[in-house]
């Protein structure tokens, strides 16, 4: 559901609750004063949103020291989340393959071939079709997760030419 759509659900929910109050109660009234109550009730939905910045993180050609490694480390997108409630990021692959650009590139390249981390010298981890969690919090205005990206070469394999590999990140309530 779209930021955009889960805000105006809020918004008419809060103006459920104004526009249609529940029925004011009357109360005993004294010489001087008359009063009585309105109960008015907003439900708050959870609100959350995704930004990504770097829509393309682009791997170089890798140095001779980077094939030799077999893996080229860079920096990838940072993604923010802002939540009013508990949340939940994942990251997964949308193909199980990387797309081969050229007629000479591997078209069977897994996408485990790319791994991410949190940290630039941190643990990687492959990507694959199954969502991973990539971090978890509470309510927050925004909180940033850079990630950091390593592609894997294989010698035998990877043939020269230009690969690419949509990545998902997916915001969920916690």
């Amino acid at each position: 559901m779209s930021a955009l759509r889960v805000r105006r659900l809020a918004v008419l929910s809060l103006l459920g609750a104004v526009v249609w109050p529940a029925a004011a109660s009357a109360q005993g009234c004294a010489a001087t004063a008359c009063r009585a109550i309105n109960v008015v009730r907003a439900t708050v939905g959870t609100i959350m949103r995704l930004t990504v910045n770097g829509a393309t993180t682009i791997v170089a050609s890798p140095s001779p020291a980077a094939y030799a490694a077999g893996q080229d480390a860079v920096a990838g997108p940072t993604a923010v989340v802002k939540s009013n409630g508990r949340w939940k990021l994942q990251i997964s692959a949308a193909e199980p393959t990387w797309d081969a650009a050229d007629a000479a590139a591997r078209a069977d390249k897994p996408a485990s071939d790319l791994q991410w981390s949190t940290l630039p010298s941190g643990q990687y981890t492959s990507v694959a079709t199954t969502p991973s969690d990539v971090a978890e919090g509470g309510a927050t205005a925004g909180t940033p997760l850079p990630l950091h990206y390593r592609a894997q070469f294989d010698h035998a394999s990877d043939a020269p030419g230009t690969y690419t590999l949509v990545v998902k990140l997916t915001l969920l309530g916690a």
